[in-house]
């Protein structure tokens, strides 16, 4: 996944309102959305008592969430459950539907998480509102003392923005990180495959025959980084020769497959990470404002 610093890319403008840009974000979003649309038609159309494999495992997977909301939230917050899990998925969805190259991960907006953290924080209001009436709700500002209604503001502001920068913040600077990676190996191996090229056949047949030598000896050593060794000395002794033949022309050998890699942690398991954080929170700042209801005397 790459992540331009000047944001998500303007595909056309809806003339209403003043203008409604559709953006790489609002694309992704959308055909987040319909995925998930789908799945939820198809495994939920026939459901039966004696469940096969799809049926268990979405079972278990509504189970897992139920189970942590009342956890966290408590038996009587048992109904956000789809709620906390719309959240969850949404934002694995928006963070892994960047690994398609062509598509921006709607989490790397800012637009996005922090339209998801307003919204979790009207919630909040709105429960606190509806428990404690309007005005018991603003002397909740006031506590426990007077003096602290400032901090009290601006920590209730604040408390949106610091989930949307830290949900964006990691998924965005991991892809920026991910992008610099790829040009800095890009780059380092035009300047090694021009030196190989440069040097005449002799080099790149060496670096291929001690390739070879090296995947021999860790194929029967059972050594992994020996392997690697010996296919990126191969891969560059061959892409040398045959750039210098002019067959090929600044194949970024030593960048092949890094993306890939980085991307298993900043798309994959931080996208995961990242859902469950702000799932997370939004579970226990909502169990703030939904309390458990007295018993009946």
């Amino acid at each position: 996944m790459s992540v331009s610093v000047d944001g998500a890319f303007i595909y056309f403008t809806i003339p209403l309102f003043g203008g409604i840009n559709i953006t790489q974000t609002t694309v992704s979003s959308f055909l987040v959305l319909v995925i998930f649309s789908i799945a939820c038609i198809v495994l939920g159309r026939k459901l039966t008592k004696r469940p096969g494999k799809a049926q268990v495992l979405l079972e278990k997977g509504i189970s897992m969430m139920q189970n942590m909301v009342v956890s966290t939230m408590g038996a009587h917050n048992v109904h956000w459950t789809p709620f906390i899990l719309t959240i969850f998925v949404s934002s694995v969805g928006g963070s892994l539907i960047g690994l398609t190259g062509f598509l921006r991960s709607s989490t790397a907006d800012l637009s996005c998480t922090l339209t998801w953290a307003v919204m979790v924080s009207v919630i909040i209001w709105y429960n606190n509102i509806k428990n404690n009436g309007f005005v018991g709700w603003l002397k909740g500002f006031t506590e426990p003392v007077v003096v602290m209604t400032p901090m009290n503001l601006v920590s209730e502001v604040a408390q949106p923005f610091s989930m949307a920068f830290r949900h964006f913040g990691n998924v965005a600077g991991g892809g920026v990180i991910t992008t610099i990676l790829y040009t800095a190996f890009s780059a380092l191996s035009a300047l090694v495959l021009n030196l190989i090229a440069s040097s005449g056949w002799a080099v790149g047949i060496v670096l291929i025959v001690v390739g070879v030598a090296l995947f021999v000896l860790g194929m029967k050593k059972h050594r992994m980084l020996v392997d690697i060794l010996g296919i990126l000395s191969f891969g560059l002794g061959l892409f040398g020769i045959l750039q210098g033949m002019g067959v090929l022309s600044n194949v970024p050998v030593l960048a092949l497959g890094i993306p890939a890699i980085i991307s298993v942690y900043f798309d994959v398991f931080s996208g995961f990470v990242q859902a469950y954080v702000f799932s997370l929170l939004t579970m226990v700042y909502i169990a703030g404002s939904c309390p458990e209801p007295e018993p009946e005397q």
